[in-house]
């Protein structure tokens, strides 16, 4: 990839000042280092994200502690009808952790008080403060653009459970941990190019195959991620200790 074409990839960062929960801020760094001649805009709080006037090859937006979550609602919501467009004209969005909380419909205290959120999908988010959920995922993601399914490893840590129904816009398959909610196989949603995940880990470093396909929908080329040999044997490590029994983890 020349310095010229790679400079065409306009990847935009929301509020990287809130997205760095269980390492999450390790998906920006990757693709800033798979990435060399790409231009990275961060958009923090504050600012007018950059989606609004134009179109990024890429959105990423990361795990947040919730007491940030309103603070970056009350960027998106005004924005939420464009947001929404672009996910329905196919813009490629990367969403992890309990940034995947700000899509739903709503966000439920464990007092019973909501608070609006940005719709893009249809399920409602569930905390359950103090009470944290804790385990690992290993599941598969299909690509379906006819190159062979995808498997992942991640982590899951959050005080939410989520509440709906993505048998037909699920992100992964998992075999080993729960998806939306205990008790449930597949885990997060897929809306064309909106790819949301509970999941950390984080999910690129830890997921090389998936990162090539990533870069490759965001660039149309084949890109090797950065450091890929040391993210291969992490990826195989994990997927060999999680699929001994018990290795879930539930607090």
């Amino acid at each position: 990839m020349s310095e010229v074409e790679s400079t065409r990839a306009v990847i935009e960062v929301l509020f990287p000042e809130y997205g760095n929960q269980g390492g999450d801020n390790g998906n920006a760094l990757l693709l800033r280092q798979s990435l060399p001649g790409a231009t990275f805009i961060e958009t923090r709080y504050g600012d007018e994200p950059y989606f609004v006037r134009n179109e990024p090859s890429l959105i990423i937006m990361s795990s947040m502690p919730e007491m940030q979550q309103e603070n970056a609602l009350k960027v998106l919501l005004p924005r939420r009808d464009r947001l929404a467009a672009l996910v329905d004209a196919g813009v490629p969005m990367l969403v992890t952790g309990s940034a995947c909380d700000l899509l739903c419909q709503r966000i439920v205290s464990p007092g019973g008080t909501a608070i609006e959120a940005l719709g893009i999908v249809d399920a409602v988010c569930r905390r359950s403060e103090p009470h944290r959920y804790l385990d690992v995922n290993l599941g598969t993601f299909d690509p379906a653009d006819g190159t062979p399914p995808i498997e992942l490893v991640g982590f899951k840590i959050q005080f939410t459970q989520i509440e709906g129904d993505n048998s037909t816009s699920y992100f992964s398959r998992n075999e080993v941990g729960f998806g939306l909610r205990e008790g449930m196989q597949l885990e997060g949603f897929r809306k064309r190019n909106l790819l949301a995940t509970w999941m950390l880990g984080p999910i690129l470093p830890l997921n090389p195959d998936f990162t090539a396909w990533l870069l490759r929908l965001v660039t149309g080329r084949d890109i090797r991620p950065a450091h890929e040999a040391l993210s291969r044997a992490s990826h195989a490590a994990r997927v060999k200790e999680f699929r001994i029994k018990g290795a879930g983890i539930h607090v």
